[in-house]
């Protein structure tokens, strides 16, 4: 993955530090740097016969949302009713006090958000795994049938990363046409 992501920027630099290019232009060039070596990846991966075997097992699971489910705080909800204190030394007092409670509701909201964040974080991984492996297991599936044909190997490497590339340039195109 970062030689992919350093081969990217590499490549782009290079070739585009004697002129200025646009956004445009270097979206095209990115994207087709990654087609041409998501082409190589696959065709290479089909030829010698690639496998991908499922070891990482479930992401997400029954017990293990049922696990965050259990620490998140529960509440029924909000009912104060703030007095109004006045500009006395009572005043200076319930503020302090106010102040001490809004400081530990906010550390409590912080904890809430903070269980959310890493939630999210979870489920974004488990899309990720899905997209790179599930998606690519697809494609190595038919290492069998290409393994030594190199023919092969290229019709079918053109086919998935046709497959996988096409919709990134379709939005590409779509913004430059938009605007």
């Amino acid at each position: 993955m970062l030689a992919i992501i350093t081969i990217v920027i590499l490549s782009v630099w290079l070739s585009g530090k004697a002129d200025h290019r646009s956004l445009f232009l270097n979206s095209i060039l990115s994207t087709s740097v990654l087609a041409g070596t998501f082409f190589i990846f696959i065709s290479a991966g089909l030829y010698f016969g690639l496998k991908l075997k499922d070891n990482v097992g479930n992401i997400l699971n029954k017990e293990r949302l049922q696990r965050y489910a259990d620490k998140t705080p529960k509440f029924d909800g909000f009912d104060i009713d703030i007095p109004d204190a006045g500009d006395g030394i009572g005043g200076v007092i319930l503020s302090i006090l106010a102040w001490i409670a809004i400081s530990i509701l906010l550390i409590f909201l912080s904890y809430f958000f903070g269980l959310f964040f890493w939630s999210a974080v979870l489920l974004l991984g488990a899309i990720l795994y899905w997209i790179f492996f599930r998606a690519l297991r697809l494609v190595f599936k038919n290492s069998g049938k290409c393994k030594g044909d190199l023919l092969k190997s290229f019709g079918f490497g053109l086919f998935y990363s046709f497959l996988y590339i096409s919709w990134i340039y379709g939005i590409i195109f779509l913004i430059k046409y938009l605007n």
